[in-house]
């Protein structure tokens, strides 16, 4: 199993602060670190990967995820090929077809197709950097298989739904070296993971099917939605996480006491994960990526 981390620069926090956390991750054994792209709710993404890369040496460095849209594809292969000089070759793009950027901007995300012109776009003028495609529903994940290095599963961290988007994702007919990896929020904590069930919760609302894990939960889904603000977008402060019940977020996020924890990640694992993403919000970020790696994954590790 590989263990990654997703995380935003919070207009609250110093870009001295950002190195530090950066640095602090590397040092604890992350491999990579996914900065998050979400121009109201976040500080810059590419200052955040060019600070990180100036203060590690190893630990991978991936946009997660960005968009063609509010940055066009030549200002993205412009920033992405910075970022893989300044790193020494370890940027990964990750691409989406757009979400907090666009809805906080009253704009849509891409189609499908436009997705697909973008990464061919950015196979040819971003040559030797990985691109790995956010995914969801059945049409992103099949595009995905077919023309990414790798897929971002956004979740929920349900086995069942997770088996669905794996085995839409095959379908694409992906190389042997395609790496799945699910955002796994994931704490002994419930409110650690209540923002992100949140996010969750919102995103879920645009799926024309939900799995059977999920179905009797579809009017609460369907309100988190009508409340979120862009502008708190994973914000642990953020009033509309008040939306997500206690059950919802247990059911959306890897929650619980240490066993519990370890138990859902190894049911993921064999619905076809190759690696885990651990979303990361507030402070304290490196201490409480240690108790998940030490408390959790430590058990899950063979």
């Amino acid at each position: 199993m590989n263990f990654d981390v997703s995380a935003g620069v919070s207009p609250r926090q110093s870009f001295d602060s950002w190195a530090k956390f950066a640095a602090g991750l590397e040092a604890e054994g992350v491999r990579r670190l996914w900065v998050i792209d979400s121009q109201l709710a976040m500080k810059d993404l590419y200052a955040g990967l060019m600070v990180a890369a100036l203060n590690t040496t190893r630990i991978g460095l991936g946009t997660g995820v960005t968009n063609a849209v509010t940055r066009h594809p030549t200002v993205t292969a412009n920033a992405i090929a910075a970022v893989q000089e300044i790193s020494h070759g370890r940027a990964v793009l990750g691409l989406g077809a757009g979400d907090s950027a666009l809805y906080g901007i009253g704009l849509k995300p891409q189609k499908v197709a436009e997705v697909e012109e973008a990464i061919a776009f950015f196979r040819e003028k971003a040559a030797g950097i990985p691109i790995y495609l956010a995914v969801s529903q059945r049409r992103m994940c099949q595009l995905a298989g077919r023309v990414a290095d790798g897929a971002i599963v956004m979740g929920p961290a349900q086995p069942d739904m997770v088996v669905r988007q794996v085995e839409w994702i095959r379908s694409g007919g992906p190389p042997e070296s395609f790496e799945i990896a699910l955002i796994a929020p994931t704490s002994t904590d419930l409110e650690d993971v209540r923002s992100w069930a949140s996010t969750q919760a919102r995103l879920l609302s645009h799926h024309k099917e939900l799995s059977p894990s999920l179905s009797r939960f579809a009017a609460e889904i369907e309100r988190s939605a009508e409340t979120y603000d862009y502008a708190e977008h994973l914000s642990r402060r953020a009033d509309h996480s008040t939306a997500v019940s206690d059950e919802l977020v247990r059911a959306l996020a890897v929650v619980g006491n240490a066993e519990e924890c370890a138990a859902r990640l190894r049911a993921l694992r064999e619905a076809g994960v190759d690696t885990f993403i651990f979303p990361l919000a507030g402070r304290d970020r490196v201490e409480r990526w240690k108790r998940i790696r030490d408390g959790i994954l430590s058990q899950i590790i063979v």
